[in-house]
């Protein structure tokens, strides 16, 4: 750990810029008044996670600062270590299994086709892959603890299988009753459920979700329409988009399931720009949402969610 303090008013210069080997989560810092009246700003620098912009202060009048750094994990610094699927607890995990178990032609966007995801599951490797995987679980899991407020069941309750995953997404088929609500939901959004978190996105972005369909779906010819709903979820939002087709005269209802890192639209604009380089969300930043989400629901105030994966 890094310990910087910069004075910044009236002429910038270096405080203290201190290097702390063996740090336990907790330090104190002790420095001699300022004859003057400047302003410092305190910034801390990690091997593995992001402590945000730092605080600033005006010593004389604030003498004995104190400001807990809320870190988040640096998803480049960090592996995903995956339980095997016959390892993962029934009671959490059942669900995802029984979907995993009818997924028989799934591939991965701009990437292989893994065919069945149960028989696949244990052996994906690769970037792409164990990317896609960890965000296939995060998305499980928010989908199985955020509920529907029109049924009162957990939004995956309507995944059928699953078709296509990336790393910040996967498609599946899911159950019409979702389609439904999720269109209720809208008409309903300013008189009732803007109150709950819920907002949606311009008519005009629709046809961003149009390249996530497969191609066997031929969503050209078979697409008759697209819905989008977005729900607050910490500093981002969980994202439902519906497509409703027509393949072969039998009509197919596709989830495309997504997390957004910024619920601001200005901020999420510039997450569109870097996954246009980067490939999409990084699957390891939604874990820090989903082990915060998990932290404030707990009475120790400390995460119990199980992900299926751990961090190292």
């Amino acid at each position: 750990m890094t310990l910087d303090i910069v004075q910044t008013v009236p002429l910038q210069q270096t405080i203290l810029h201190q290097v702390v080997p063996n740090f336990t989560g907790e330090y104190i810092v002790e420095l001699e008044d300022p004859d003057t009246f400047p302003m410092w700003t305190v910034t801390l620098s990690l091997s593995r996670y992001d402590a945000g912009p730092g605080f600033t202060f005006m010593p004389r009048g604030n003498p004995n600062p104190s400001h807990t750094f809320h870190v988040a994990r640096l998803p480049s610094r960090w592996e995903s270590v995956f339980s095997s699927l016959g390892e993962l607890p029934a009671d959490r995990f059942d669900p995802f299994k029984k979907v995993l178990s009818v997924s028989k032609t799934v591939d991965v966007k701009n990437g292989p086709i893994i065919g069945d995801l149960q028989a696949a599951y244990d052996t994906l490797a690769g970037t792409q892959q164990i990317l896609a995987k960890a965000a296939l679980l995060n998305l499980f899991a928010v989908l199985t603890d955020e509920v529907d407020p029109i049924a009162m069941i957990p939004w995956y309750s309507y995944v059928r299988k699953v078709v296509r995953i990336d790393q910040e997404r996967f498609l599946a088929e899911v159950d019409p009753a979702l389609f439904e609500n999720v269109q209720t939901i809208l008409n309903e959004l300013t008189s009732t459920y803007a109150a709950q978190g819920f907002f949606t996105e311009p008519a005009a972005d629709l046809p961003l979700h149009i390249p996530n369909i497969p191609t066997a779906y031929h969503s050209d010819q078979n697409l008759r329409q697209i819905i989008t709903v977005k729900k607050d979820y910490e500093q981002g939002n969980l994202q439902l988009t519906l497509s409703f087709l027509v393949v072969d005269g039998v009509a197919v209802h596709l989830l495309d399931c997504d997390m957004d890192e910024h619920r601001n639209i200005i901020l999420h604009s510039f997450d569109i720009l870097a996954h246009l380089v980067n490939g999409g969300t990084n699957p390891i930043a939604m874990h820090e949402y989903i082990v915060e989400d998990s932290a404030q629901q707990s009475p120790t105030r400390l995460s119990t969610i199980n992900l299926g994966y751990t961090l190292v």
